[in-house]
């Protein structure tokens, strides 16, 4: 899916890539939406065990700094890996009618971050001025507006800066 983008994954594909026979791949995943699934599992499963690295002792402002720069990090290292998760997401919006997928996909990115950042204001006895389901949704929402401008033009210096300046705003409106 990071190579030929998730247009491309079959599960004839999947045989093919892993040296299988195509039943055996069938057995594992008998549909295109069963091989998206696990996909999101996958995804899912990195962006929790990216939450346990996160310093939530520090305090929400860095918990939230942190969070963001370690996306920035991730976008920056392996933009295909984020490019392939963007195509998911659309892939399985578009297939909602037929995939639960898609309103699977944010409200767990959000159950994760919500849980950072309250974890962060709470072990500091800090307030956020805003929910932390909706402080975990604007950052998703700033980090993926900036990811999509950086894919689309690497080279151009202000992505980052603007990035953060966002999130900084954000911050701000929380009252952190």
């Amino acid at each position: 899916m990071r190579r030929e983008g998730v247009q491309a994954v079959t599960v004839r594909a999947i045989a093919k890539e892993a040296n299988a026979p195509l039943a055996t791949a069938h057995y594992c995943f008998s549909s295109k939406e069963e091989l998206m699934e696990a996909a999101a599992e996958a995804w899912l499963k990195s962006l929790t065990s990216f939450s346990g690295d996160v310093p939530v002792h520090l305090g929400l402002r860095k918990a939230v700094e942190q969070v963001a720069e370690g996306y920035w990090r991730a976008l920056e290292e392996e933009p295909a890996s984020l490019l392939a998760e963007i195509e998911l997401v659309l892939w399985a919006t578009r297939n909602a009618p037929a995939s639960p997928l898609a309103a699977k996909i944010y409200p767990a990115c959000e159950v994760e971050l919500t849980k950072i950042f309250s974890s962060a204001a709470s072990n500091n006895g800090e307030e956020c001025l805003i929910s932390f389901p909706m402080l975990a949704r604007s950052f998703l929402m700033i980090f993926d507006g900036a990811a999509v401008q950086y894919l689309t033009d690497p080279k151009a210096a202000d992505h980052q800066a603007m990035f953060f300046m966002l999130v900084d705003a954000l911050l701000a409106k929380a009252g952190v």
